[in-house]
């Protein structure tokens, strides 16, 4: 059986592969701990073997500035930017879940 898809923006790439990016925040968009097949959508699509290693559920508001470093932003001011980029409705008080995740070779 093949293992789950987490699909990301293809500028996520580099900053996973180096380790720099260990976390995802996903809205309404179902995750389970376990295998997962990482998905770039680029051209030519790339998929890394990974594994979700933990779930945790806050709001948008109760997200931190720990929180945006492990997801490879600066400071939580891009990462809110750039939820509201990939989720145009997304409101502080929704209920988001941080995707804790790794490649595995």
């Amino acid at each position: 059986m093949n293992a789950p898809s987490l699909y990301f923006h293809p500028d996520y790439l580099d900053a996973v592969r180096a380790g720099r990016k260990t976390t995802t925040v996903r809205f309404r968009d179902p995750v389970e701990v376990g295998p997962v097949s990482l998905v770039f959508e680029l051209d030519e699509e790339v998929v890394l073997p990974g594994v979700v290693t933990r779930l945790t559920g806050t709001t948008v508001d109760g997200l931190t500035e720990a929180d945006a470093r492990a997801d490879g932003f600066r400071d939580l001011a891009e990462l809110h930017d750039r939820l509201r980029h990939h989720y145009p409705d997304i409101e502080p008080a929704d209920h988001i879940t941080i995707v804790h995740f790794r490649p595995v070779a």
